[in-house]
């Protein structure tokens, strides 16, 4: 392992040194000339994490409901350290981490507990395919930021992306290398850049790469019961990804679509709060699962097996909706709460529409969108708990009529 360590180190060196760019702060007041363009005051300095990790809190700009949420939603700050890892040996890898350290990771994760990003950070400085994952991330995340997708961004973020995978492949060949959370993590890591980037067939193949790796590695830890806070972090966030390909049309990789298998074994399923990772309680995920299951047997099923379908859609609605009261762990959160509700009922607007086929103007589609936008009305604007509902708003886009609530 020493001599991967070296290697790696040594491949770092030479290949980030190819690209010669000043992204250093030339300290113009009140925004330098670096950060003209992004949307977010001026830091002055760069800041990489290695040990330390704290929380802090930002000026508001809308007011808060709770402020118990205003703390657990916050982005992490980091400490600067005197000595850098040395697989950050240039300014462009410096660059790209704080990116990912200020901008990236808190937007991924926007409510996520501070230990899952402090592991994802500190241990990325000593691996290199979990760095150069996170540093693509950055990358291809400031390129839309600031608006600059030409072709040096480009490649900047394909030469991350291969150094990533080249390594990973080494890591996994190596007869004598046991399978770590750090590599599962650098895979779930390729398959949200792929999502980000658009790129559906990539996602769908590291997606079921992330299945493999989550089995085997679940299987090499010999317990009952996964009690690790961080690779309980690493189960749900593959479970959101999972899902979401299901009901977003693609074909799942099966794991959430038959059992819930790897949830069984990290968490107490009869637990109805809401996850600060996946923004709704983890027992909705099965019942999304199994929508996106029921979904394509609505399309794909002849006439005679309709009825039955329809059933087991009747069924599955009692238990979305068994599911509305659900608490929030370690205090009452309005904005996690709603997130939850968002799910709950474009779960209900996909299975009225997609599984009993019910029309746009239809009182119960109606419904279902009203209680969807009501529930994103008690998330203060400029919350972070905003990210989390993505597909509920992609949902109420696409299935109202009414301009008012498009618009919205």
């Amino acid at each position: 392992m020493s001599t991967q360590k070296s290697q790696g180190k040594d491949l770092l060196t030479s290949q980030l040194n190819i690209a010669n760019i000043n992204f250093q702060c030339d300290l113009t007041k009140p925004v330098c000339s670096r950060c003209i363009r992004f949307p977010k005051e001026c830091k002055y300095n760069i800041n990489i994490i290695n040990q330390n990790i704290v929380t802090h809190t930002r000026p508001s700009e809308a007011n808060r409901r709770n402020e118990s949420v205003n703390q657990s939603l916050i982005p992490i700050a980091h400490q600067p350290v005197l000595n850098l890892s040395p697989l950050l040996s240039s300014k462009e890898s410096q660059f790209f981490m704080h990116i990912f350290n200020t901008e990236t990771a808190p937007r991924l994760f926007p409510a996520a507990p501070a230990l899952f990003l402090q592991r994802i950070i500190t241990s990325s400085l000593e691996t290199p395919h979990l760095l150069y994952a996170l540093l693509a991330s950055a990358c291809s995340h400031h390129s839309r930021l600031v608006q600059n997708t030409g072709p040096r961004s480009r490649v900047s973020c394909l030469r991350f992306t291969n150094l990533s995978i080249s390594c990973l492949r080494s890591a996994l060949s190596e007869t004598s290398a046991t399978l770590t959370a750090e590599t599962v993590t650098t895979a779930m890591a390729l398959c949200t850049n792929d999502v980000c980037n658009g790129n559906m067939q990539a996602w769908k193949t590291h997606l079921d790469g992330v299945m493999r790796l989550l089995n085997v590695f679940l299987d090499s830890q010999g317990t009952l019961r996964i009690t690790d806070p961080y690779i309980q972090c690493l189960v749900k966030w593959f479970t959101t990804m999972d899902v979401l390909a299901g009901l977003s049309g693609l074909s799942t990789t099966g794991m959430m679509s038959s059992d819930t298998r790897l949830l069984d074994r990290s968490f107490d399923l009869l637990n109805r709060n809401v996850d600060d990772i996946c923004g709704y309680s983890l027992k909705l995920a099965p019942l999304l699962a199994h929508l996106s299951q029921l979904v394509q047997q609505k399309c794909h099923t002849g006439a005679g097996m309709q009825q039955n379908v329809l059933a087991e859609g009747r069924r599955l609605e009692t238990e979305i909706i068994s599911l509305v009261e659900c608490s929030v762990s370690g205090g009452d959160s309005i904005e996690l709460q709603s997130t939850h509700l968002a799910f709950i009922h474009s779960a209900l607007l996909h299975l009225h529409r997609r599984v009993q086929t019910l029309q746009r103007n239809h009182e119960t589609v109606k419904e279902d969108i009203r209680r969807i936008i009501a529930a994103v009305k008690d998330i203060p604007p400029f919350s972070s708990a905003n990210i989390l509902i993505l597909w509920p708003m992609f949902s109420v886009g696409c299935e109202t009529n009414d301009t008012k609530e498009r618009d919205f």
